[in-house]
């Protein structure tokens, strides 16, 4: 059963979709009922990892080196079923689940366990040059949640199809893609494209995804996002990471590993105005921070620290993980980049959340209409000297200074203006908004990165419990750097 009053008409095209999801959100929400069969949702994470797809099994297996879908069997956290059509010659053919397609492993179904005939969520596997297996790098699974990596780097951060009250006193809704429907591949395609219908209490949306993976993965997502009714926040592109602790964190856990995150900074990129990178950090209690922006050129969480040494962690490989950049297109205007950090113990679960807030909401009559691409990568590239690193600790405390507290940035060296003499060192522009006195403040170069340090001291008294902090790289007046953003608190 699907999560609306009736199955939804054939639906051939994006502007087909887009009408439906607008006809649905005038109508009352009737979420999923749960049909799964008991056996399959009392499994564990040890027994729902055991039922397998059988890869010859797979949707467009007969496409040569191409695309193939393979799909995951309902159970354990995923109790929804998704209803999944293939696109044949134009008319869409809906995709039936049963016992033939999975391996059970050592589970012993009985004879009255009643099998789903719905999939909970899926993978695109694609032909990778040299290598004899196709590697998953996408899978949707679980509410609007989809991931994705590149041929280089692994499994880390999540995505969204859109973000409901996720901060503002409201309950935060989940709304699912419910249906999704495959174009089939052509041999030699590079890119994959398929339909999907976003349904919830709040919200319908029609979605439209083109993905090409590679070193640099590649997916463009366009949508329409249609309103039941009035929500206190509505986030775009919104991701999920996790960061337990890194270099800037104090105390540190009782871990052998130096830093464990999957992403470490927020990168915020303006068409006038600067270059902002916000390192991630974890407290005792919740920060959220909010950028408010004409127009934004681009933004994303990254994991710019790739040294193992780091992390020392074979298993999670944490110094590959993949970063996320969302490269606007049509329709994000004038709005609000937030980013909240959860406070966490462990890293497991992810407590980094950011998503962009537009400052006009669509209507059941009025959609919203958007377009953007996510590049599922290494890094992002740009023309200014990048932060490295942040560190910051308690400075040697005097009786004309009794509360020292150091904060150390490291630089890489950017592009210099030519004839910039050897021994130059660029200005360091810090500004602090809270109760706390500059000491000192310095730019040395960095012999062990060929980049730039810069420190600045402050005197920070017991009564404050906050601190908005920036520095950034000056030469000739002009930014040499990004701008560092930081939250400092006690």
């Amino acid at each position: 059963m699907v999560a609306d009053p009736g199955a939804p008409p054939p639906i051939r095209t994006f502007l087909d979709l887009e009408a439906y999801a607008s006809k649905l959100a005038s109508k009352a929400f009737v979420p999923q009922e749960i049909t799964l069969d008991p056996f399959f949702g009392g499994l564990q994470y040890d027994g729902h990892r055991q039922i397998r797809f059988l890869k010859d099994k797979a949707l467009f297996e007969d496409n040569g080196d191409g695309f193939r879908v393979e799909f995951s069997h309902p159970g354990w956290m995923f109790k929804k079923t998704v209803d999944m059509f293939k696109m044949e010659d134009g008319q869409p053919v809906p995709l039936k689940n049963g016992p033939e397609f999975f391996s059970y492993g050592d589970l012993k179904p009985g004879p009255e366990v009643k099998y789903p005939v719905g999939f909970s969520g899926w993978k695109l596997l694609s032909a990778e040059e040299g290598k004899k297996e196709r590697p998953e790098f996408l899978t949707f699974q679980g509410a609007s949640y989809f991931r994705a990596v590149t041929t280089k780097l692994g499994w880390g951060i999540s995505a969204r199809g859109v973000a409901i009250n996720t901060i503002g006193g409201e309950p935060e809704e989940f709304p699912d893609f419910t249906h999704f429907w495959f174009l089939t591949p052509k041999e030699g395609d590079k890119t994959f494209q398929f339909l999907a219908l976003l349904n919830g209490p709040s919200v319908t949306g029609a979605y439209h995804f083109e993905v090409q993976p590679g070193e640099t993965t590649v997916m463009t997502v366009r949508s329409s996002l249609f309103m039941r009714k009035v929500v206190k926040m509505l986030g775009l592109a919104p991701f999920s990471s996790m960061f337990w602790y890194g270099e800037n964190t104090h105390p540190k856990p009782l871990d052998f590993r130096p830093e464990v995150h999957d992403s470490d900074g927020l990168l915020i990129e303006q068409h006038n105005g600067p270059i902002l990178w916000r390192p991630l950090d974890n407290g005792r209690e919740m920060r959220h921070s909010v950028f408010s922006l004409e127009a934004a050129k681009g933004f994303g969480l990254l994991q710019r620290d790739r040294d193992f040494k780091h992390y020392q962690d074979l298993e999670a490989n944490y110094h590959n993980r993949v970063s996320v950049w969302v490269e606007p297109v049509e329709g994000f205007g004038r709005g609000k980049l937030h980013l909240i950090e959860l406070a966490t113990g462990e890293e497991t679960w992810d407590n980094i959340v950011s998503f962009w807030e537009p400052d006009l909401l669509p209507t059941a009559t009025e959609p919203a209409r958007f377009v953007y691409k996510l590049h599922w990568l290494k890094e992002h590239e740009h023309n200014l000297a990048k932060v490295t690193d942040s560190r910051w600790g308690e400075g040697v405390a005097t009786m004309d200074v009794p509360n020292d507290y150091e904060f150390v940035i490291d630089f890489t060296k950017g592009t210099l203006k030519e004839g910039t003499p050897a021994d130059w060192l660029p200005e360091e522009a810090v500004n602090i908004v809270g109760e706390a006195k500059m000491i000192d403040k310095r730019v040395m170069f960095n012999p062990q990165t060929g980049g730039w340090r810069a420190f600045f001291k402050l005197d920070i008294p017991p009564s404050t419990k906050l601190l908005e902090m920036t520095c950034e790289l000056l030469q000739d007046g002009k930014p040499l750097s990004e701008r560092w953003t930081y939250q400092w608190r006690r």
